[in-house]
């Protein structure tokens, strides 16, 4: 999809210096959250809108909204931010053209593993990996811009 210039996996989703950085790197005008409980939470809206540079247009839609929202286009370079790769699926599912995916950062919980480094996922997750290489999107662990993509298949066999 042209603009869209970054889809990232990050369950924090906008935080400190690894989304200015990426901001910078990929000079990107706008940052597109697409998550259910974010989009219906009034309070978590109002956190993200304040962590983003005031330059820098947001918009936090459920997945459904998402679909419509990038079937329209995009105007301006764009980052695309999801919580996990169940949401990547849906989009990708519903016509929405993701051609590469960053997996930036899933924190450790008690149904995950650690996939990579300090990376954890889930085996339902894990599924959700699966089926996006398998609609050829590909998907790499690349924290921050300076660091050298890694190809995520090789950690899901």
């Amino acid at each position: 999809m042209q603009n869209l210039v970054l889809t990232r996996i990050d369950d924090r989703l906008i935080h400190g210096q690894v989304m200015t950085a990426w901001i910078k790197n990929k000079k990107a005008d706008q940052v597109v959250i697409v998550d259910d409980g974010t989009a219906n939470d009034e309070y978590m809206i109002e956190v993200l809108e304040m962590a983003i540079p005031e330059e820098i247009a947001i918009g936090i839609f459920t997945k459904e909204e998402g679909v419509q929202f990038f079937s329209q286009g995009l105007d301006a370079p764009t980052i695309l931010l999801v919580k996990g790769p169940d949401t990547l699926n849906y989009l990708v599912d519903h016509g929405i053209d993701i051609v590469e995916v960053d997996l930036g950062g899933m924190g450790a919980r008690k149904d995950r593993n650690v996939l990579y480094k300090n990376i954890s996922t889930s085996e339902q997750e894990n599924q959700f990996f699966k089926q996006l290489l398998k609609k050829n999107v590909s998907v790499y662990i690349q924290v921050m811009p300076q660091d050298k993509p890694t190809d995520i298949s090789e950690f899901l066999k």
